[in-house]
Formats: C-alpha cells, structure tokens, sequence
C-alpha cells in the first residue's frame, strides 16, 4: 500500500472515529455545566435561607422560625411591619424551591425537594405563617399559593379544633 493509500485509510478512521468522540465529549461537557448549574443554584438558595435563619435569630421575638414560640410577645407597629417583610423574604424563598425542585425527575432536585417540602409543612402548621398567609399569600404564582393553601388545610385536619386560626 502506499503512503497515499494509507494516508486515505487514516482519514477515514479518523473521521468515522473522530464524530462518536466528539459528540461524546460534547455530551460529556453539557452535563458537566448542567450539574454545575444545579450546584449553582442549589447553593443560592441555600445561601438565601442561611440569611434568613440569621434574620430570625437576630429576631427570634418575630416569631417567624418555623419552631414558634410558646408564648409569643405582643409586637410594636414597626415589629410587625419587619415580621411582614421577614414573612415575604420566606415565602419568596420557598415559592423559588417549589418552582425548581416540585415535579423533578433528577435525582439531586428530587432529593431537594423533601427537604424544602418539610420546611412548607413545618410553616404551614406555624399560626403566624398561617394567619399572615391570609392576607399575604394571594402575592405568589398561582400553584405554589394553592400548594401551601393545600398544606395549610392538611394541618389544620391534624390539629384539634380549638387550635385553627
């Protein structure tokens, strides 16, 4: 065979070998920057409710942990006004969780969603987060409102009657 036979037969293998490799690679590559990107995002909003834990710490009298006080205090005009806007910040937080991790097929986002799903159940079964939810909770998207409506209604089934809001 000659150099220009073999030099022929190197481009053909290079070529029927080289498509299935690259695609590879590139496959490879978009899943690479797919996990980094729920990393990314998993991270966020991870940071975001670290900041608002903070915020109740630094405000535990606010009582907008999802553990709620025994015997709340009565609160100033400008408490309640900084309770709202702590309320807002929360469930701003948990609508993101309900609309990136509700309904996922990944492994990781399913994994995400029983922890963020708890936290709405715990909140949901807090009377403050229930009796500001009247009257703030018509702000959000349609099926996360109806989603915590729904967890609202579940609690207040486990609860007696004497306790509802």
């Amino acid at each position: 065979m000659s150099l220009a036979e073999w030099m022929d037969v190197l481009a053909n293998i290079t070529m029927i070998l080289g498509f299935p490799i690259a695609l590879l690679v590139f496959i490879y590559d978009r899943r690479k920057e797919r996990r980094e990107r729920e990393y990314g995002t998993y991270h966020a909003l991870d940071e975001k409710y670290l900041e608002y834990l903070r915020m109740c710490i630094d405000n535990p009298h606010l009582n907008l942990y999802d553990v709620p006080l025994k015997k709340p205090p009565r609160l100033s005009e400008t408490e309640k006004t900084r309770q709202s806007a702590m309320f807002d910040i929360l469930v701003s937080l948990l609508e993101r969780a309900f609309l990136m991790y509700q309904d996922q097929s990944n492994k990781v986002k399913r994994a995400q969603w029983i922890g963020w799903n708890e936290y709405m159940r715990d909140y949901a079964s807090h009377p403050v987060f229930r009796e500001t939810w009247k009257t703030r909770g018509i702000d959000f998207e349609v099926d996360f409102t109806k989603y915590i409506n729904q967890l609202i209604l579940d609690q207040n089934k486990k609860q007696p009657a004497e306790d509802h809001i």
